[in-house]
């Protein structure tokens, strides 16, 4: 299995929205220390991953650390920038974009607990040298020495407060990554989307696992489809319903282009990659990549060509 992600040159880009209630929506403008908040931090273009912060009246939870130690710095600051105790930090998945600045963060805020799925923990501990160690290849001087094992395990359908709102844990399995974990508060109608659905964005399927990710999409979609704000990996916030579908197009088309070549030669030649690069580039322009190596969709579509030869 490929490990992920590389890259970024860190400038940052913060955007607040106030999250309540369905009901009062029309009517609430954004109030500084009113309910519950959300803030975005990202580093615009190829390659940017987004971290949260869920700000609640009294204490603060990060949700994802970046990659490098510069990118990382700047979730601390804005954290530091709110005044208020950082509760805890929430790591959704494996993949190095989201934890790799852990380490960076932890060291900012000691006592905050860091949260993750038994997969997720059991990843860091296991290969989280293995993954500085490329890491810092990719990015010498801008990566942790070491990747922090995360301290609380999260179950599925736990239910927790964090920021003062209260939040159901889903976790998802086997699908962009090894498992992904989700923050549901029916209260705020707000969804921690994570990677299980980017929003206008290029993905990442060197993992293998695009067809179970599918069948993931397919079965979250009647779940998720009337949450009115979800917060993705990659890109803006939007309706949860929305991003599912998109996310469901772009997979779906591109294993559509890869089972035609496959049908016609396989393995897939370069031509063959370079046809669904350019179907791929007409139909969905101006998705940037999640990981910034220019030839993202030819290996993803090697990827998903190895796994469907597989089954």
């Amino acid at each position: 299995m490929v490990t992920r992600r590389s890259l970024g040159h860190a400038a940052g880009a913060l955007s607040v929205l106030a999250i309540v209630p369905a009901a009062f929506a029309p009517v609430r403008a954004y109030t500084p220390g009113a309910g519950l908040e959300v803030a975005k931090y990202d580093r615009p273009g190829q390659g940017s991953v987004n971290s949260f912060l869920l700000i609640g009246p009294r204490s603060v939870v990060i949700v994802d650390c970046q990659r490098t130690s510069v990118e990382a710095a700047q979730v601390v600051a804005h954290a530091r920038g709110t005044g208020l105790p950082v509760e805890a930090i929430f790591l959704s998945h494996e993949h190095a974009d989201h934890v790799t600045g852990l380490d960076v963060v932890h060291r900012a805020f000691p006592d905050a607990p860091i949260l993750a799925s038994e997969v997720t923990r059991d990843y860091a501990a296991r290969s989280g040298r293995e993954l500085i160690g490329m890491m810092q290849g990719f990015f010498p001087g801008r990566v942790p020495d070491t990747l922090p094992v995360p301290t609380r395990v999260l179950r599925p359908d736990e239910r927790i407060t964090l920021a003062g709102a209260e939040w159901r844990v889903d976790q998802l399995g086997r699908g962009e990554a090894s498992g992904m974990t989700l923050l549901y508060s029916e209260a705020n109608d707000l969804l921690v989307t994570a990677d299980l659905a980017g929003n206008r964005a290029t993905p990442w399927l060197l993992d293998g696992h695009t067809l179970e990710w599918i069948a993931q999409l397919e079965a979250a979609l009647p779940r998720y489809d009337g949450v009115g704000t979800a917060l993705p990996g990659h890109g803006a916030a939007a309706p949860a319903g929305v991003l599912i579908r998109e996310q469901l197009d772009y997979l779906r088309t591109m294993e559509r282009l890869v089972r035609a070549e496959l049908a016609t030669a396989t393995p897939l030649s370069p031509e063959a990659t370079g046809r669904i690069r350019a179907a791929m580039d007409a139909r969905f322009q101006g998705f940037p990549r999640v990981a910034p190596m220019p030839n993202l969709i030819e290996l993803n579509a090697g990827a998903l060509a190895r796994e469907i030869a597989a089954r």
